[in-house]
């Protein structure tokens, strides 16, 4: 038994417990047994195996990454300066940037040098409080390379003290040489391998003017769909094409970016249940201003996370932390909404809500002690890391 005490507040992410003040936390073996008030602990502290003094601190549920391009090989650093200097996403994409330069490189890695790159990549979002990732392929573009990397997403999965969802992103770009109807069939073809390899719980999509159709996408996810995957799409990240309205009719579980939405396709995503993932620190490392409108999603009734897009091209970072700052400025979210989009949220994008996410009894014991003095610290006292501890299935793994 572990019993964390005399915390500061616990923000519980949880409509029902909400925020803790002086709180204690009873965590037997991986599971939240109870969370309530310091003075009504209802077990002897002398039954613990461990008490964590949290005085003062504040404890919160472990951060859920719902959309990241984890594993990937190699940087991109390069771009980065590019863009500063006026060239687009697009231009760099047109002159052999972009996505198809990290395939090369995760073409040419090894399945033991991408396993080791990304070690260090999840261990660094552990750091600063990410206890439960989503990982995705995509960098391969043929049926090898992208088992290759949902292969290494399952070793890391099962050795490093993090949980990672694995999703195929094989409809990530078009490889060069190939058109978008040939090789959609190709990927189609894949799916039945993916399977078969249990390598993959979602299948998702990037659905966007000049790479994949909303008629691409409902080809694939159709099909995914029959075969038992569960379903994501990026979408309308940069135009609104229909990718937002196809995500809500086929009962997506999420769809992502969306900052090119409209009110119709709000409210489709609030009636389907679909998690809307939104990604404030791509637009912040593009140097966009066009913010997706979560604010106005939540008033709405959708679903929302935040995540953080973890990429070599559009978003390099694993700070979830960060994520909660750019929601509140640029998305108008208050500290409480972000903090739920960053764990509850997150966790409903991942069909996981029932197992992490908040600090309930019965839920898994993913906790966050942050030394801070007030919960809205955390983004105030920006881009920084404010973490003291990570608690992962109720045993501590950080420091």
């Amino acid at each position: 038994m572990l019993v964390i005490r005399r915390a500061g507040q616990i923000f519980t992410s949880s409509d029902h417990y909400g925020v803790v003040e002086n709180g204690a936390i009873v965590v037997e073996g991986d599971r939240i047994r109870w969370v309530g008030p310091d003075d009504e602990i209802p077990v002897s502290l002398d039954k613990a195996e461990e008490v964590i003094d949290a005085e003062g601190k504040v404890i919160t549920p472990g951060f859920v990454d719902a959309h990241t391009h984890i594993p990937f090989y190699g940087h991109r650093a390069d771009e980065f300066e590019m863009r500063n200097m006026g060239m687009s996403y697009m231009e760099i994409r047109a002159k052999g940037g972009g996505i198809r330069r990290t395939v090369q490189m995760v073409r040419q890695a090894t399945k033991e040098e991408l396993l080791e790159y990304n070690r260090k990549l999840v261990r660094k979002a552990l750091e600063y409080g990410t206890t439960t990732l989503e990982g995705k392929s995509g960098y391969g573009l043929n049926l090898k390379d992208e088992i290759k990397q949902l292969e290494v997403l399952k070793e890391l999965d099962e050795t490093e003290p993090i949980d990672i969802v694995p999703t195929f992103l094989g409809a990530h770009e078009i490889p060069e040489g190939k058109d978008a109807d040939e090789y959609i069939e190709e990927v189609i073809s894949w799916l039945p391998v993916i399977k078969d390899l249990d390598l993959a719980v979602f299948v998702d999509i990037f659905c966007e003017k000049g790479v994949f159709s909303v008629e691409h996408a409902r080809k694939l996810l159709t099909k995914a769909k029959e075969m038992g995957f569960r379903l994501k799409l990026h979408a309308e990240e940069f135009e609104r094409i229909g990718g937002a309205m196809l995500g809500a009719e086929l009962g997506a579980v999420s769809v992502d970016h969306l900052t090119a939405v409209n009110e119709e396709d709000m409210e489709a995503l609030a009636r389907s249940g679909t998690t809307a993932v939104l990604l404030p620190g791509t637009t912040f490392f593009l140097g966009k201003g066009d913010y997706a409108p979560g604010k106005r999603m939540l008033e709405k009734g959708v679903k929302v996370a935040i995540a953080t897009d973890f990429n070599p091209g559009s978003s390099m970072t694993q700070n979830m932390q960060f994520m909660l700052t750019l929601a509140g400025i640029y998305m108008h979210f208050t500290v409480e909404e972000a903090l739920k989009a960053a764990t509850i949220g997150g966790a409903m994008a991942l069909g996981l809500e029932d197992e992490v996410g908040s600090i309930e009894a019965g839920k898994k014991a993913d906790i966050l002690i942050f030394d801070v003095p007030d919960y809205r610290y955390i983004p105030y006292n920006y881009a920084i890391n404010n973490l003291k501890m990570v608690i992962k299935g109720g045993r501590p793994v950080m420091p």
